[in-house]
């Protein structure tokens, strides 16, 4: 108040509001909080500042907050506000880091993180309880498995012998959250190896196991493969008569290079035959003279000599003929 001494006196009033950022106080706010699936929950948040400061909780991993169910359905907001956080029956998807901030408008805004984690009992789901492999192959067993605080697993065969990480078995394990993915590889599968496996699961509240029978399948046969198809080319008869030093012989031969008919191989092979003896042979003594007609276009006489010559290549066309 300012006052000035006069006749009438003269004052006046004035007003100083201090702003104060807001502040968590550590005291009346809740910690890291652990309880049971289907209980009840209440996380607090206590802030101080000038003007008093505005509570809002969200997820840190950005999903909706379960705000409670009414006639059988449950509500979510992404971000609700107030002092107190309350869910009535939590569950393992309420399972999170949330945040509190405190803002009054003074820069800078607060925050505390507060994680609420929900123990439940394991719960192993199997995907093929059934699985079927050849001898000799490698085939991979899975197990789906929810449980917090985290467990203990193992494999145990049907023999009750424990499964551990070796040149026979590989055992892996894949978490996110509370969700972990059991799984073993066997390699090389033998008599031996067929039968009764389970995965279990240990925890402070509970045990649970998973059972999957691994059967023998006759291996994979290959399919039969397409018969390739082959064609035989018989050769040019000039040719070969070329080759061979008697193509004078076939004197109405027609001038085209394609195979003679049929018909006509056989009445010259059988003229020829009846121009040689029955024995087969030719008398050496006797001197080789030409055939009578002649000579073909060539200007070439075929002699007794060529004569035996020109047979056996015959014979031979007639069996690729035949092919």
């Amino acid at each position: 108040m300012c006052q000035i001494n006069t006749e009438p006196m003269v004052s006046q009033l004035g007003y100083l509001d201090v702003l104060v950022p807001p502040a968590i106080i550590d005291s009346g706010t809740s910690s890291d909080t652990v309880v049971e699936e289907r209980s009840k929950v209440s996380l607090r948040c206590e802030a101080s500042g000038y003007p008093t400061p505005n509570i809002t909780w969200r997820r840190e991993d950005g999903k909706q907050i379960n705000t409670g169910s009414f006639g059988g359905h449950k509500f979510h907001l992404p971000q609700t506000t107030g002092e107190y956080l309350n869910i009535s029956q939590v569950t393992r998807e309420d399972m999170a880091a949330y945040l509190c901030i405190a803002a009054n408008g003074v820069p800078p805004s607060v925050s505390k993180r507060i994680l609420l984690q929900v123990n439940f009992r394991p719960k192993i789901r199997v995907p093929n309880q059934l699985v079927g492999a050849a001898s000799g192959t490698d085939v991979t067993l899975e197990c789906r498995l929810e449980a917090s605080p985290a467990p203990l697993t193992s494999w145990i065969r049907n023999d009750g012998i424990m499964l551990l990480n070796n040149r026979k078995y590989d055992v892996t394990e894949e978490s996110e959250g509370y969700k972990i993915y059991m799984k073993i590889k066997i390699y090389n599968l033998n008599a031996a190896d067929f039968g009764s496996y389970k995965c279990v699961a240990k925890n402070t509240l509970g045990e649970k196991e998973g059972f999957i029978r691994l059967y023998e399948i006759p291996p994979a046969t290959a399919l039969p493969k397409a018969t390739q198809h082959y064609e035989v080319y018989l050769p040019r008869l000039r040719e070969h008569l070329h080759h061979n030093g008697s193509s004078s012989l076939r004197k109405n031969s027609p001038a085209t290079n394609t195979l003679m008919d049929e018909s006509q191989e056989s009445l010259s092979e059988k003229n020829l035959r009846s121009s040689v003896p029955e024995s087969g042979t030719l008398d050496d003594t006797m001197p080789s003279r030409p055939l009578q007609g002649s000579p073909d276009n060539g200007g070439n006489i075929v002699t007794r000599t060529n004569l035996s010559v020109l047979i056996s290549m015959m014979s031979v066309v007639e069996i690729l003929m035949m092919l």
